[in-house]
């Protein structure tokens, strides 16, 4: 059926350490990856997914890769005329892994530059200035959004795509995926009410992330990083207001992708994929409440499709090859000025977790501790983060491995 139609990306495959060093690791270990193997085929056959694709790799080489099963558990994808095998061209809807490979790396190059402080207060005005402090929000500060402790609830309440917040084509059968709704999302955002005090709580949400990104467009935008000409036409119409801050959303897109998808020449990484490349997209899912369609090359998640599909939280699309360039720039960052991008203590800055007594979160990203840790054995130095569509990666600064 297509009713499900989930997939998995997994970056890092625990089982490959269970407590060696790295050293040992070897692809020549045939033992070792036929486990592997049978892990992702037993996912196969379960029906957990219809497909898979999953790489182990360090510094200069893969350990391991492998690309199994198809987009759908047998019915044709909608943009094809066939169900594709996986493979490593095979793009993938990141969901939330968007928080870190897209929003949280954006916010460190500010910070390496000295143009963000984690202390600073979004309702500062050179971010998102004093109308963000309505409904108690104005101590939150950028350290706040990363560790998820900003007070907000995980969820806007109501959700942005619903009929009970207003946009548009929400009151559609088949709603587009379109940016006429943002600057009332905007507003919202500004509107928003906290569910705890700042700092108080530990509460994952996607709201701070989408506030991030908004600071992100902002500081793009102010400090020239980005020009009208650099922005998608798509979401960015030069007949409108120049000033309305919600058009920050487009300034934080265009910044991303030039200064960490053009810069590590991520050919195959964007938000909102053209329509002629969704048929290499995997689908995600039936839904059967808001678009009523299955979906394939926009994003699954509801919230950032009525955004337009560029959100801080989710909507970036990738492939496991292009991932594997921006990580292998985490684990092992070049000191040279003429091919840096983020530093190493940057890096150990923002994937150190910061305060184990409420979360075992880092800076936008989380870590492998405590008893929910993801990433198996790998050590309590990894960074991690998992996304909805079944995405996930696991970096190992002590192993040197993703």
């Amino acid at each position: 059926t297509t009713s499900l139609l989930f997939f998995i990306i997994t970056l890092f495959f625990c089982y490959v350490c269970r407590g060696e060093d790295s050293d040992k690791v070897s692809p020549s270990r045939e033992d070792l990856w036929s486990v592997v193997t049978q892990v992702l085929e037993d996912g196969l056959r379960s029906r957990t997914y219809p497909g898979a694709v999953a790489v182990v790799g360090t510094w200069d080489s893969v350990l391991y890769y492998k690309a199994i099963g198809r987009f759908t558990y047998g019915d044709i994808p909608p943009e094809d005329f066939e169900n594709p095998p996986m493979s490593s061209n095979t793009l993938f809807d990141l969901a939330s892994l968007t928080k870190v490979l897209a929003t949280t790396t954006a916010i460190m190059t500010f910070y390496e530059r000295g143009e963000l402080y984690l202390e600073t207060k979004i309702s500062e005005p050179d971010l998102l200035g004093p109308e963000f402090s309505q409904n108690g929000k104005e101590n939150i500060t950028v350290m706040n959004l990363l560790l998820h402790n900003a007070g907000f609830p995980p969820d806007p309440e109501p959700g942005y795509w619903t009929p009970q917040f207003g946009c548009p084509e929400s009151f559609r059968v088949h709603p587009v995926e379109s940016f006429s709704c943002v600057k009332k999302i905007y507003l919202a955002m500004l509107e928003q009410p906290l569910a705890y005090p700042v700092g108080s709580h530990y509460v994952y949400s996607d709201l701070s992330m989408i506030v991030a990104s908004f600071v992100v467009g902002k500081l793009a935008k102010t400090l020239s990083y980005i020009r009208e000409r650099d922005l998608d036409q798509r979401c960015y119409n030069n007949s409108e207001n120049p000033s309305d801050p919600s058009h920050y959303q487009c300034f934080f897109e265009a910044y991303v992708r030039r200064y960490i998808i053009e810069r590590l020449s991520m050919t195959r990484t964007s938000f909102n994929p053209y329509r002629n490349t969704w048929r290499f997209s995997a689908p995600t899912w039936n839904d059967t409440v808001y678009r009523n369609r299955i979906i394939q090359g926009q994003v699954s998640d509801e919230n950032s499709y009525a955004m337009g599909g560029i959100s801080g939280h989710a909507g970036l699309f990738s492939t496991i090859v292009d991932i594997q360039v921006l990580l292998n720039r985490y684990l092992w960052p070049r000191e040279v000025p003429e091919d840096s991008f983020l530093n190493a203590t940057t890096i150990r800055l923002f994937t150190t977790i910061h305060n184990i007594t409420q979360s075992s979160r880092a800076l936008g990203w989380d870590t492998n501790i405590g008893p929910d840790r993801t990433c198996g054995t790998l050590s309590s130095t990894t960074y991690t983060h998992t996304g909805y569509t079944g995405t996930e990666v696991c970096c190992d600064p002590q192993r040197k491995l993703y």
